[in-house]
């Protein structure tokens, strides 16, 4: 394992850790953050836009006790900033977090040892204590990484799940060992036991590859396996969502994988354990599944359609196939905003769907931060926010919403970025009431927004611990594309009750 660097920050009754790393932009998405699309000009829905917010600005150590943290009881004491002597000189990401049912939580990310752009990127794993500490009984200091393929930057992990073992199972796109072209790609879990350390009965040396097509030049671009979300069911079974090449073509469909819970395909669903979707021969773009407790599992994603992007859930049965009562023959997919409208990520709340992503009418619209809410027979809900849509500006520039934790209490934590100028974006986390109006008890004007001292800064996932009182968020502090510095892994532990 390389050396890390790591530090704490409390401000109030928060917690923000920013450890040194990366320098790129946060990965791009399909659509592109910058929203460049051909839109059509059909008008605006009418759709109310929220704007104003104030900023929390960098966040620093006040030493405040929040009594209420902590899932066993104890006070919550915020750490005084602490370098750890773990000084590093590469890229630290973090993507995706998780909780266990002791109130631990676990992230993943990537990591490098420099930064230059043909750095060889390893799957990072950090575990937390309830309190936000790093547990250091975990791989060494709190950390441990595995380098699932040897290449170059190509190993991004943004899944990760504690299974009733203790084990942790993370998940990654990476590079594809032998093939042709350099760019292609495959998806890969890789399990750690409890202490850190890989756990090699799961597949092969610890690893398990999933080759799902071969990738091929499309365009100007290149169409391989690319992992998104990572979950596990009600029965421990691991879900993958992720992009595989459509069959013959070359555009990507959407690819829902289901394996045991020691990484073998279950081949009582869909194809060999593989459910693919195609919708319209074009491109699709997938992000994360929410499996329900009767074994059916619904998928979020968008993809664009004569040039006007489109969110999509869809709804797949125990076995694996489309259940065709959801939407249209299985399907939700509608013209909301007529430029950009993405599902980047969906919660349940009851027995509806509550999405995150973000959007704009036709340009020159900026983007802004979307949500909806598609009610459990996959038709859109009008009563939530505005006519059905949950819109928010930021200050007047293209703003990503990430990622959303559903509470208890059904109020609605999204996360993502706000853009301060054209060329500037912080780390922003805002809080719906249930039906998608902003909830003004929370920071200000229902949102805390957070400059990690990056000009890309971006909270990338959240989960909520098992009592309910906070949410653990992971991001990135992103300095740009210069190579003059280091990206740095970013969390927050925010108190939500």
């Amino acid at each position: 394992m390389r050396p890390l660097h790591l530090r704490l920050f409390a401000a109030s009754s928060l917690l923000a850790l920013a450890a040194c790393s990366p320098s790129n932009n946060p990965p791009a998405d399909a659509s592109n953050d910058t929203g460049i699309v051909s839109d059509s000009m059909v008008a605006d829905s009418g759709i109310v836009t929220d704007t104003g917010v104030t900023t929390d600005g960098a966040v620093t150590d006040t030493g405040v006790t929040d009594a209420t943290a902590g899932d066993s009881g104890m006070p919550f004491i915020p750490p005084t900033p602490q370098n750890l002597n773990l000084a590093m000189m590469g890229h630290d990401r973090l993507f995706g977090v998780t909780y266990a049912p002791s109130g631990h939580f676990f992230a993943v990310g990537t990591l490098s040892d420099t930064t230059e752009a043909t750095a060889d990127h390893r799957t990072l794993v950090v575990k937390f204590l309830p309190t936000g500490q790093l547990d250091t009984s975990f791989g060494t200091g709190g950390f441990a990484t595995h380098n699932m393929v040897v290449g170059t930057n190509g190993e991004v992990a943004r899944g990760i799940v504690v299974q009733s073992s203790g084990k942790i199972v993370v998940a990654a796109t990476v590079e594809a060992v032998g093939a042709m072209e350099a760019r292609d790609r495959n998806i890969a879990l890789a399990r750690f036991n409890a202490d850190g350390t890989i756990d090699n009965t799961f597949g092969t040396m610890g690893v398990v590859t999933l080759d799902l097509s071969v990738g091929a030049v499309n365009g100007t671009g290149f169409t391989a396996d690319s992992m998104w979300g990572l979950t596990q069911d009600s029965m421990g079974r691991l879900i993958v969502t992720g992009l595989q090449r459509r069959m013959g073509n070359l555009d990507s469909d959407f690819a829902t994988v289901r394996l045991d819970a020691d990484g073998v395909r279950d081949n009582s669903f869909g194809t060999m354990g593989v459910h693919t979707l195609d919708l319209d021969n074009v491109d699709q773009t997938m992000r994360n599944a929410t499996p329900l407790a009767d074994g059916s599992i619904v998928v979020a994603g968008y993809y664009t359609l004569m040039s006007v992007v489109r969110p999509v859930l869809f709804k797949l049965t125990p076995a694996g196939a489309l259940d065709r009562s959801f939407g249209t023959n299985g399907v939700y997919s509608e013209v909301v905003l007529n430029g950009i409208t993405e599902a980047y990520a969906a919660a349940l709340q009851g027995t509806s769907f509550i999405t995150s992503g973000y959007g704009r009418g036709p340009a020159p619209e900026n983007i802004d931060w979307l949500s909806l809410r598609i009610n459990a027979n996959g038709t859109r809900d009008s009563s939530y926010g505005t006519m059905g849509v949950g819109r928010f500006d930021f200050m007047g520039f293209n703003d990503n919403a990430r990622s959303l934790a559903v509470l208890p209490d059904e109020r609605v934590l999204l996360i993502g970025g706000g853009r301060t100028s054209e060329s500037n974006s912080d780390g922003l986390v805002m809080m719906l009431t249930r039906n998608g109006a902003l909830d003004s008890s929370f920071g200000t004007n229902g949102r805390r927004t957070f400059d990690f001292g990056g000009g890309s800064d971006f909270f990338w996932s959240v989960a909520t611990s098992p009592s309910g009182s906070h949410a653990a968020i992971v991001g990135v502090k992103s300095v740009g594309t210069s190579g003059m510095g280091n990206d740095d892994a970013v969390l927050l532990l925010q108190p939500v009750r």
